[in-house]
């Protein structure tokens, strides 16, 4: 970010993208006020080279996201309302924005339950995850539908939000996914909890014995000492074999690092 700071021809998307990561990397270690002034010096470099406002749309919610993890829901209820987007017509250029108005909705629900936050959020959610779908964006998907899981459990729907979670799990294992389900926090902690407690038939396939793997192991993730998350209640179930889940990239990932690298834009992700 130095380095992108000192070069003015540096494509606008790169630097928005970089300065979005670290600002992501530094909220994952708990480094709020560090990550809160990354996304304001961007904000500030971004001004000053006339970029987009596309790109300031996306530090913007980057910024109310940051706010929900720290408990700031005032703030992050101002920036859903001062945004222009509609839940009726999301758009993929902008799905950063609408997953985090979506999150915003949820949290605004959990405060007022007689409100409409719920009907707005699962309209945005399935809008969302029917573009994604269809465009066979996978990695949207995953987020999609966890959020989707978060605002069914929100409202004490438990079967369907445990089979939004499951639909998740199995697109998430094959990759081994574990910041898109950890970045949701304390609320994604208690589902898998009970997602992992709840009974089911006899008879399971090897997939549902894969997801629930990997569900203890995410779980595990949420308990280890560093990550500053209240323990949720361990699941009543045997063991899974595999090892925890190491934090690195997955192999998709290294290569959208990479071709970003020799110069190729994310938006096709």
């Amino acid at each position: 970010m130095d380095l992108v700071s000192e070069i003015p021809t540096v494509d606008a998307e790169v630097v928005a993208h970089g300065f979005i990561s670290l600002a992501q990397l530094q909220q994952a270690r708990g480094e709020y006020g560090a990550a809160k002034t990354t996304l304001e010096n961007f904000s500030h470099l971004a001004h000053e080279r006339n970029f987009f406002a596309s790109l300031l749309g996306h530090a913007g919610a980057a910024k109310a996201r940051l706010a929900l993890a720290q408990g700031d829901l005032p703030e992050a209820i101002g920036w859903a309302e001062e945004s222009t987007l509609d839940v009726d017509e999301p758009s993929y250029p902008r799905e950063a924005e609408y997953l985090t108005l979506a999150r915003v909705l949820i949290a605004r629900r959990r405060g007022d339950p007689e409100g409409p936050y719920f009907d707005d959020a699962l309209r945005l959610i399935d809008g969302l995850l029917g573009a994604a779908e269809s465009g066979a964006r996978m990695g949207s998907a995953i987020e999609i539908l966890i959020l989707r899981a978060l605002a069914l459990h929100a409202r004490r729907e438990t079967s369907g939000a445990f089979v939004a979670l499951g639909r998740a799990l199995t697109l998430a294992e094959p990759e081994g996914y574990v910041r898109v389900f950890v970045d949701e926090g304390a609320s994604m902690a208690a589902l898998l909890s009970e997602f992992l407690k709840a009974p089911r038939k006899r008879g399971r396939g090897a997939q549902q014995l894969a997801s629930l793997g990997y569900a203890r192991r995410l779980l595990a993730v949420f308990e280890s000492p560093h990550m500053g998350i209240e323990p949720a209640a361990p699941a009543q179930h045997t063991q899974a074999t595999g090892q925890p889940l190491p934090e690195h990239l997955t192999r998709r990932e290294r290569e959208v690092l990479s071709l970003l690298a020799e110069g190729f834009s994310n938006r096709g992700r």
